[in-house]
């Protein structure tokens, strides 16, 4: 396991994803470490299973701007020091892709959600995943409900520095 002093934070435009985005640029902020912010995207299983022609870059394009519009939103365009915040987008599936992306980090930081019957068996745990596969520290984030934040503050309770 390398020691770069890298925080990898997976979002995606939920409740839970915010809550990780949060904790780890306060947790970054803390540690004086950089913010590795990864939003990893797929195509439409329907599209992908209807055989239809796909227009990657117009999907991609839309992918980057909406996860900068989204991490702006969240937690500002810069860090405290004044540099702009860097977003990795990449097309894959969440859990390989970000314990690939954490590989020589010294955190990766995802948000938790509730999957319970079919959508469990569809999507799977990106959490669980990251949990068990990647070689850093995780931090699973929770969220309280689908329709609430955690609060910084009280997240930052839960984990022993």
């Amino acid at each position: 396991m390398s020691s770069n002093n890298t925080i990898v934070v997976g979002v995606d435009e939920t409740p839970a994803g915010a809550s990780a985005l949060k904790w780890a640029a306060r947790e970054a902020e803390l540690r004086d470490a950089e913010l590795k912010i990864v939003h990893v995207w797929q195509i439409d299983a329907a599209v992908a299973m209807a055989g239809a022609e796909v227009p990657w870059m117009a999907y991609e394009s839309d992918a980057r701007s909406n996860a900068a519009r989204w991490v702006t939103e969240t937690i500002g365009a810069q860090d405290p020091s004044g540099r702009p915040r860097r977003i990795d987008v990449v097309q894959g599936a969440p859990g390989p892709t970000l314990v690939e992306a954490s590989r020589a980090a010294d955190m990766l930081v995802v948000g938790t959600r509730v999957h319970t019957g079919i959508s469990r068996v569809l999507f799977g745990s990106v959490s669980h995943y990251c949990l068990t596969h990647a070689q850093c520290v995780v931090v699973a984030v929770p969220t309280v409900s689908t329709g609430d934040v955690l609060d910084v503050e009280s997240a930052d309770e839960l984990v022993d520095h």
